[in-house]
């Protein structure tokens, strides 16, 4: 009783500012798939480093015979880094991911072959700031599933009304280990990559009024 009264408070405080949840809490939550790499194609062009000319990047395939262990994948990503290349560089979609929905989090299943390097996420936010967000040390070996909040990171709301915001995934960034072997060589893999979503509270134009879609 006493969390059905907090219940209804909650959502006359909300409605009263404005803001009204789209369904109750309970089930807002889904996931969806950002990127399985089955339908684009990647080749060097999606690889970038800020280095000099002719540095030599690592070598970029599709593979449906190295895939993560879940059920339904048919091709992952696969990066060969050789120890002549083993240099920080940018790997980016080849069109930036772009989500309107509210993100609370990715999840990446991500295969290293213990290079003791890092890796984070490049997101592009509402205000078209370009931010690198960590996923994870390369210190492990097989497949590890990375999950990194969204939501703790990036202010999603949209400011503008009727006008709709959206967070972009732009890309990796790799940087390594500055006291690797050099004579190792990396390996990294990278598949399916979700993500857990809400539709977004939206503004209303007076108390009267409901937007639709």
């Amino acid at each position: 009783m006493i969390a059905l009264i907090n219940l209804r408070k909650l959502t006359l405080f909300l409605f009263f500012f404005g803001i009204v949840p789209i369904q109750a809490e309970a089930g807002i939550w889904r996931e969806i798939l950002l990127e399985n790499f089955e339908l684009s194609n990647y080749n060097q062009e999606n690889l970038r480093t800020k280095l000099e000319k002719g540095t030599k990047l690592p070598e970029i395939t599709l593979s449906s015979n190295f895939t993560a262990p879940i059920p339904g994948s048919k091709q992952a990503l696969v990066l060969r880094i050789p120890k002549d290349a083993n240099f920080p560089f940018s790997l980016y979609f080849p069109k930036p991911i772009e989500v309107n929905a509210f993100i609370k989090e990715i999840t990446i299943p991500i295969y290293s072959s213990q290079s003791n390097g890092n890796l984070t996420l490049i997101i592009g936010s509402q205000d078209a700031e370009v931010r690198q967000l960590n996923l994870t040390s390369l210190n492990y070996r097989g497949w590890k599933f990375i999950t990194v909040s969204i939501s703790k990171n990036f202010d999603q709301n949209d400011r503008v009304f009727l006008q709709k915001s959206s967070i972009r995934i732009l890309g990796f960034f790799y940087l390594p280990y500055e006291n690797n072997d050099p004579n190792q060589e990396v390996l990294i893999a990278i598949d399916d990559i979700t993500a857990i979503v809400r539709d977004k509270y939206r503004p209303l134009r007076n108390k009267e009024i409901l937007l639709e879609d």
